[in-house]
C-alpha cells in the first residue's frame, strides 16, 4: 500500500485536472515574459511568443527559435511545453509553433502555423491551429482545426493597441459520444513604452463562456540587458513576477505565477536569434 497510494493519488490528481481542463483548457499564452507581466500580451510589439497571443505582433526583425516550459502548480503531470520558430520574409513573417499540455493520462497538443504582415500603420496576422486531445486507457481522442486572427497598430510613439480572436470558426472536438467546443476568446490590449525604461501593458480578455478577465503588467529595465517584471490577472486571480536577460543573439526569461488557491507555477523560456 505504501507504493500504491502515491500512484492512486497521482492518477486522481491528473484526472481531476484533466476534467477541469475541458472548460478551462491549458495555458493559451506562451512565454515567460508574458507570464511575468500577467499574460497581458495582446499589444506587446515584437513579443517573441506572439504566435500564441497575437499573431499581428510577430517579431519581424530576426529569425528566431524558442523553447518554453511551465510547471503548473508544481505538478509534472500538468506541465505546458512549447517550441516555436519565426522567420521574416519578403512577403511577411512566417511562424511555426508546438504546444503540449499534460501527460499520458490526459494531454492536449497544438500545432500552430502563423503569418503576419502590415499595411501602413496596421499590422495583421492569422494562425491555423490544429488541436488534439487524448485521454489515456483507451478513453478516446479527437482533433479539430481552429483559426485565430489578430490586428495591432501603433497609435502614437510607443503606444500600441491590439486585438485578437481565437477559434473564430467555432471548431469542436469529436470523440466517443462527446462534442466539446474549443475555447473562443476575444482580447483587447494596450501597451505603452516609457523611453525604453519601462513598458506598461493592459488586456481585457473575454471567453464566451466565462466572465471577463483583466490583466496588467509592468516591465522595468533594471540594468543593461536585465529586465524585471510584475503582473496581475483576474478570473482566476493570480499574481506574477519575473526577470529576463538577453544579448544580441540570445535571450532567457524566468517567471513565476501564484494562483490564489492552487499555488505557484514557475516558467522559463530561452530564445535564439539568427
Amino acid at each position: 500500500m505504501i507504493r500504491i497510494q502515491p500512484l492512486l493519488f497521482k492518477i486522481s490528481l491528473v484526472l481531476i485536472f484533466g476534467v477541469m481542463s475541458l472548460p478551462a483548457y491549458s495555458q493559451l499564452i506562451m512565454g515567460a515574459k508574458g507570464l511575468g507581466m500577467g499574460q497581458a500580451a495582446t499589444a506587446l510589439p515584437g513579443y517573441d511568443w506572439s504566435l500564441f497571443s497575437n499573431p499581428a505582433l510577430l517579431n519581424g526583425n530576426d529569425t528566431s527559435v524558442g523553447f518554453y516550459g511551465l510547471r503548473n502548480y508544481g505538478f509534472a503531470e500538468i506541465t505546458d511545453m512549447s517550441a516555436m520558430a519565426s522567420m521574416p520574409t519578403g512577403y511577411g513573417v512566417a511562424a511555426l509553433g508546438f504546444h503540449r499540455y499534460g501527460d499520458n493520462l490526459f494531454n492536449e497538443t497544438r500545432i500552430r502555423l502563423g503569418y503576419k504582415n502590415e499595411w501602413q500603420m496596421l499590422h495583421f496576422g492569422l494562425v491555423a491551429n490544429y488541436n488534439h486531445i487524448s485521454f489515456g486507457a483507451n478513453y478516446g481522442s479527437g482533433g479539430a482545426l481552429g483559426l485565430d486572427v489578430g490586428i495591432a497598430a501603433e497609435i502614437t510613439d510607443d503606444l500600441w493597441v491590439g486585438a485578437r480572436s481565437t477559434n473564430v470558426n467555432r471548431p469542436e472536438y469529436q470523440y466517443q459520444s462527446m462534442n466539446e467546443y474549443l475555447p473562443r476568446e476575444i482580447s483587447i490590449g494596450l501597451s505603452y513604452g516609457l523611453n525604453e525604461l519601462a513598458v506598461l501593458a493592459f488586456d481585457m480578455v473575454k471567453d464566451v463562456r466565462f466572465p471577463a478577465s483583466y490583466r496588467g503588467g509592468l516591465e522595468i529595465s533594471v540594468i543593461e540587458n536585465l529586465k524585471g517584471r510584475i503582473g496581475v490577472t483576474t478570473e482566476p486571480l493570480s499574481y506574477s513576477m519575473g526577470f529576463g536577460y538577453g544579448m544580441d543573439r540570445w535571450d532567457i526569461n524566468f517567471a513565476v505565477q501564484k494562483h490564489e488557491l492552487l499555488g505557484f507555477s514557475p516558467g522559463i523560456d530561452f530564445m535564439i536569434y539568427f
